[in-house]
């Protein structure tokens, strides 16, 4: 259920804005000045298939991927799932939410996302929100050489996971979701040599809370609690959670959405400072100019930082883009910027409700 927000004082919230942007620029430039210096740092990421680790939605990619606490999207299921029951219900004939989101990178390589959400009355048990949800990675068509370079054939890459997750809200406000999702991955499918396969079972738990007279958001989560099912030919690759932290505030009398989100928050520092855990951040920001367009932009740390190469790292970890909320239905396009040696690529999202 939605709730009215309520009139407050303008200087308290810019008070909050004044003071997350000040530890964005204070924690930016301790991290970010230094970068060409850094090496890709391994333990960056979760061990878990490299699909778990996406931004799929462009919304979400365009705004830094700092979508932990991020209201009224059913994409939320990919970050947070205990936000799927903040999503508002504007039209008692259409309660239910869709999203299609897809992304092409070069050649025959691209990924897509499906969700559907569905929401259970009060008086029912398990009243809340249920969605469901849909990842896919296409590496493309490769082909297959033998030592002396002589042709075999082909082989596909490809991983696919399928979610299920259900959110609801205690009395006193908060949200409380989680998610079971079982994970596919094929490194090399088709070969006439040998086929490399993997799949995972992993959970993820996540809280949320809306703090009304503040206009802010708050989420916690908890991804990719699991374990292996089997392994790619017997080589073990262990599932490493990632933990993440973030809020969103809405400045009184300003159409903009700031978002700020830590991931990996449990990651080994191996021997560096405090500071250190909290490297993998993400911002992002999202102005709404009338009622039909949003303007977007987004920064990942340590995506800046894994991108960087002997040439510089150029725009990478930056992204951008835009929305249109056109009668029932959001149309998004998203562009990420992946440094100097790649070229950038768009994503491109549409949701309605049925």
């Amino acid at each position: 259920m939605k709730h009215e927000s309520h009139k407050v004082k303008p200087a308290r919230p810019f008070a909050f804005a004044a003071a997350f942007l000040l530890f964005f620029i204070l924690h930016t430039s301790y991290f970010i000045l230094p970068a060409h210096a850094q090496d890709i740092d391994e333990s960056a990421r979760a061990y878990l298939s490299d699909i778990l680790n996406k931004p799929l939605s462009p919304r979400a990619a365009a705004m830094g991927n700092a979508y932990v606490a991020m209201p009224n999207d059913p994409n939320s299921i990919f970050s947070n799932p205990a936000a799927i029951s903040s999503i508002v219900i504007t039209d008692s004939t259409r309660m239910n939410n869709i999203s299609v989101s897809y992304s092409h990178y070069v050649l025959d390589i691209n990924e897509g996302a499906f969700v559907y959400e569905h929401p259970v009355p009060e008086n029912v048990l398990f009243a809340g929100n249920f969605a469901a949800g849909v990842q896919y990675f296409s590496g493309g068509t490769s082909t297959e050489a033998d030592a002396t370079g002589q042709t075999l054939g082909t082989f596909n890459t490809e991983d696919v996971a399928l979610l299920l997750a259900y959110s609801s809200t205690a009395s006193n406000g908060l949200h409380y979701g989680a998610t079971a999702k079982v994970v596919s991955s094929s490194l090399v499918s088709g070969s006439s040599v040998q086929n490399y396969s993997a799949t995972w079972m992993a959970a993820d738990l996540g809280l949320y809370y809306e703090w009304v007279k503040e206009r802010m958001t708050f989420g916690f989560s908890v991804l990719n609690l699991g374990t292996e099912l089997s392994q790619y030919a017997g080589v073990d690759e262990p599932v490493g959670p990632d933990v993440q932290f973030g809020a969103t505030i809405k400045p009184q009398h300003l159409p903009l959405t700031l978002s700020l989100a830590f991931h990996n928050l449990t990651r080994d520092r191996e021997g560096r400072n405090l500071f250190y855990a909290f490297d993998d951040f993400s911002l992002g920001g999202e102005f709404a100019m009338g009622k039909v367009v949003r303007i977007r932009f987004g920064y990942e740390n340590e995506l800046r930082h894994e991108l960087n190469v002997p040439t510089g790292n150029g725009f990478a970890g930056f992204s951008g883009g835009i929305g249109l909320h056109i009668k029932r239905y959001d149309i998004d396009f998203a562009i990420n910027d992946e440094g100097p040696d790649f070229t950038p690529f768009i994503r491109f999202g549409i949701r309605t409700d049925l």
